[in-house]
């Protein structure tokens, strides 16, 4: 796993024939008149800085597909998909793609729906260990199938030398690096406002619930 802020101007040479997989953090969409000017300036300086550092990576290769969690669909009707995600998303995204890269479903709809599903049933269990222990085994068995058909699929799209750009929560990435192919070599793009949106996003969610 390489950062990018420890890259010194490499080369696509300097990879052989290893695939690229560029990582940016999803911060899914909010209402931004809800959250305090400090937190409105971190997320748009956030997004600013992802911008640079993909620019910088063209110098070990262009991206060739965009993988974007939670999208089931191709096309322009993803791309309509990634807007009501994320705008910020949504930019980044278009831009690759008019420069040539295609969009690539990663998703099951099937698994994505089941994982949702569970995930809701598991934040509304209140008050049975028992309850909780059994929701817990189905969503983990949905996650982790849903990790594989990901894994799988980027491993499928990615051709030697290719670069990929993936759009996932941190949380996700993080169970899916694992199990991808050896020969993908995963590139984190985690500017310095990441830690600074990440804290004010906590803080925020924590007033919410105080309310």
């Amino acid at each position: 796993m390489a950062k990018l802020g420890k890259i010194e101007k490499p080369k696509v040479s300097d990879f052989g024939n290893s695939r690229r997989l560029f990582c940016v953090p999803l911060i899914p969409q909010f209402n931004q008149k809800d959250i305090t000017e400090g937190l409105k300036k971190n997320f748009d300086e956030f997004w600013v800085q992802v911008a640079s550092k993909i620019e910088e990576l063209k110098r070990i290769g262009q991206v060739s597909h965009v993988f974007v969690e939670t999208v089931i669909k191709d096309g322009e009707e993803g791309l309509d998909m990634v807007k009501q995600l994320s705008e910020e998303c949504y930019i980044l995204a278009k831009e690759k793609i008019e420069n040539g890269a295609k969009l690539v479903v990663v998703e099951d709809e099937e698994i994505l729906n089941e994982f949702l599903d569970w995930s809701l049933c598991l934040s509304l269990i209140r008050r049975s260990q028992r309850v909780f222990t059994k929701i817990l085994e189905f969503y983990q068995d949905a996650r982790n199938r849903r990790n594989k058909e990901i894994a799988k699929r980027i491993d499928k799209s990615l051709k030697k030398n290719d670069c990929g750009l993936l759009f996932m929560t941190d949380e996700n990435r993080l169970q899916i690096q694992p199990i991808l192919s050896s020969d993908i070599q995963v590139f984190l793009i985690h500017p310095p406002a990441f830690n600074d949106v990440m804290r004010g996003f906590r803080e925020f969610l924590q007033k919410q619930n105080r309310t």
